[in-house]
């Protein structure tokens, strides 16, 4: 597995957080466009529907489900199939029959129903290359998967973390490009698992690495005819002299650069105390001169 350099994250993180995100480019057509979230974050968009690695197909492999499509068992021959995963294979008996005690449907509370889908999406990322490591919200690469039952699938989303002011969701849905710098996981109303990964695979490193740095994000005021002020990004692309805020990655132009003053008022061209300029958004961070 490998990593985003830096650079790219620098650049996936100078974007401005919304829920619907920025588009990544070159992700209108192909397997990304056609079968979406789970197959971008399992395989960067190798996959289709029916291949034997695919959410779905693992899910009719592994459980033996009733007519109405509700799991009564793990099938016998399911370990054998899908080799590297004794653990969670192990773990998912007791899981399923502890998560049938409550009937209705995935509740985020329901620690058993949380945990067998854990185990269910642990085996899906280990088959297609992906490693889950120990669960900690700060690492670099999270998976998040939202569903309405506790055995299956209905929207996955990679989680990028760079510092407590600045993570973001890669995602998209059918028909749809892949999304970065989304501020939230979609479909908000269904309960989710989230797994940490070790890296990714190299294709969804070049796709992510394809996105360039945001044009310049700093607020700048213009009169109407009317004499009234109106806030406005800049939008300038960004040159030598210009920043990228080393705590939540918010970028400015070298012409708005600048601190807030006594009175909370942002000036440009001023530096703080210390000689340097402040965030305009988050306020915390500094901005790191680009040279």
């Amino acid at each position: 597995m490998v990593h985003l350099s830096n650079e790219a994250l620098r650049r996936l993180f100078s974007y401005r957080r919304t829920r619907d995100g920025t588009q990544v480019p070159n992700t209108i057509t192909g397997n990304i466009y056609d079968y979406a979230c789970w197959n971008w974050v399992l395989s960067g968009g190798t996959l289709t529907a029916s291949d034997f690695k695919s959410s779905s197909s693992i899910i009719n492999n592994v459980l033996e489900m009733t007519g109405s499509g509700y799991p009564i068992s793990v099938k016998p021959d399911a370990k054998n199939q899908y080799p590297g995963n004794d653990a969670d294979f192990a773990l998912l008996p007791g899981l399923l029959q502890a998560a049938q005690d409550e009937p209705g449907s995935f509740k985020q509370d329901n620690v058993e129903q949380c945990d067998f889908l854990r185990c269910l999406v642990r085996i899906m990322l280990r088959v297609n290359g992906l490693t889950p490591i120990a669960f900690s919200a700060t690492n670099r690469y999270n998976v998040i998967v939202r569903s309405s039952d506790w055995w299956n699938t209905d929207h996955w989303a990679l989680k990028l973390y760079l510092k407590q002011d600045a993570t973001q969701f890669i995602q998209t849905v059918p028909e749809l490009p892949l999304k970065f710098s989304c501020s939230n996981v979609w479909d908000e109303d269904l309960p989710f698992v989230e797994i940490s990964i070790a890296g990714l695979h190299q294709n969804q490193v070049d796709q992510l690495d394809a996105v360039q740095f945001s044009t310049c994000r700093g607020w700048v005021t213009k009169l109407t005819r009317t004499r009234d002020t109106v806030a406005y990004l800049c939008q300038a692309e960004l040159q030598a002299g210009g920043g990228q805020c080393g705590n939540c990655a918010f970028v400015a132009c070298q012409h708005h650069l600048g601190s807030y003053d006594n009175a909370d008022v942002f000036k440009w061209g001023l530096k703080n105390a210390e000689s340097n300029y402040q965030c305009q958004f988050c306020r915390r961070g500094v901005m790191q001169i680009f040279g």
